[in-house]
């Protein structure tokens, strides 16, 4: 089961509270529209859509930071256009900085969803427009929790303009998400739309520490679910960068040498973690600081501009079934079970058969093959670098997979400041909203 939104003609609206700026207009300067023809039912899918428009550009490109600075990539020295700067490569987030509009996307993809959820209930539209606003508020609110710091609060109604309150840390996102995913429970009629809600309120309820909440919804997610944000190549803004940044047409800007998932491809032919080389492009466009020329190869799990991104899955729910018991009790054997149910599920490119069965001997070896297979699992989909923050917050047990090669040692980018495991709020906000503390 697949579920996103097509790709449709989008509506363009712009309201007087509502700045949005929504693609695939075919009217040409229509004028103001007023903020109360935004329910009207011609529109309402438009406004969704431009919540929609925004969670593609904001992961399109940030999913590509996100890889970088949680080194499942290795920068290829990038010359500028679909590349990052040094400080960047090296795995650091300046405080203050949000490179491509990070948080400009973040903050419109849950405001939109949210002007649209008061729109409508206004006008009473029909439960699929309801479900589907809540559902992208929730997943707007969701990957901020993941992917921000500290988080900046306003009020859910879209009306109100003061600036939004300062918390450190992000646990007000996921308590938003969760409300929204429950909302879109709500108003879900089909098993696709319930299970999307179900799979995004687990995913929430994980870093609120819901873990026997979290588990029931993920045991109501079928193993086939897949819910994607989705991409294309009309616009470059809404390209999938993962795979243009590196297709060699013409930008060479990362390299799968170096990474844990190279290595480990080579040991196991998971096909989740392929890498390739071409013996044409030996090298990878640009030359890095400290190190020179890159050598290059590529990742294969996206293969094209308008390949989409999954936001959720039914193998992920496993691995959260098999984290909730983990974090709740000593029976791990039972956590070994569902996250070999999604490791034997891949067949080798190596061997052609389904992979062995992992083992483990105490709950400390259980939580390091855990924290692998959500490596493995969720490869290249901005997932990472939040457990990882996540897991050393809690203090949890085990090992995170990583690369056998020190890159220290390869070039002094990766040692001249701290790695970072978030995005920081950006100055823009800081100096405009007075609650939002000053750095340093």
């Amino acid at each position: 089961m697949r579920l996103y939104m097509k790709r449709t003609k989008i509506l363009c609206v712009a309201g007087v509270a509502t700045v949005a700026l929504l693609a695939g207009c075919d009217i040409t300067n229509p004028g103001p529209v007023q903020d109360q023809f935004l329910a009207e039912p011609a529109s309402q899918q438009g406004l969704v859509n431009g919540s929609i428009r925004r969670m593609s550009e904001l992961m399109g490109y940030g999913t590509y930071s996100q890889a970088l600075l949680a080194r499942e990539i290795f920068p290829g020295g990038q010359i500028g256009a679909f590349g990052h700067d040094v400080v960047m490569q090296g795995g650091h987030v300046r405080p203050g900085t949000q490179e491509a509009g990070y948080w400009g996307d973040a903050q419109q993809a849950r405001f939109i969803a949210e002007t649209a959820i008061k729109r409508f209930t206004e006008v009473g539209a029909p439960p699929a427009m309801m479900h589907q606003a809540h559902l992208w508020a929730g997943y707007a609110y969701r990957v901020s929790g993941e992917w921000w710091c500290d988080a900046v609060i306003g009020d859910q109604d879209p009306e109100v303009t003061t600036p939004g309150s300062f918390e450190q840390g992000t646990n007000s996102y996921f308590l938003r998400a969760e409300q929204n995913f429950t909302a879109a429970l709500g108003f879900a009629s089909t098993n696709d739309q319930r299970s999307a809600a179900l799979a995004g309120r687990a995913q929430a309820r994980v870093w609120l520490g819901k873990w026997a909440d979290a588990s029931t919804d993920a045991a109501q997610v079928a193993d086939d679910f897949v819910f994607f944000v989705p991409y294309d190549d009309l616009e470059q803004a809404y390209y999938n960068s993962l795979y243009w940044a590196n297709a060699y047409l013409p930008y060479g800007s990362y390299t799968m040498d170096f990474t844990w998932a190279t290595e480990y491809f080579a040991a196991s032919g998971d096909p989740r973690t392929e890498t390739v080389k071409d013996p044409a492009y030996p090298l990878a466009v640009g030359s890095l600081a400290g190190y020179g020329p890159v050598p290059w190869s590529n990742q294969t799990k996206y293969t094209s501009r308008s390949d989409d991104q999954r936001l959720a899955s039914g193998k992920e729910m496993r691995l959260i079934q098999a984290e909730a018991i983990l974090a709740t009790s000593g029976a791990f054997a039972g956590a070994m079970t569902l996250i070999n149910e999604v490791h034997t599920s891949n067949i080798s490119k190596s061997t052609g058969v389904a992979l062995s069965a992992v083992t483990a001997t105490s709950a400390t070896e259980a939580w390091t093959a855990l924290k692998n297979e959500r490596a493995f699992e969720l490869f290249l989909e901005g997932r990472r670098l939040a457990d990882e923050r996540r897991w050393t917050s809690a203090g949890t047990p085990g090992t995170v997979i990583e690369s056998s090669v020190d890159w220290n040692t390869l070039s002094s980018i990766f040692s001249d400041n701290p790695r970072s495991f978030c995005f920081d709020i950006p100055n823009a906000e800081r100096t405009a909203n007075p609650n939002v503390p000053a750095i340093g």
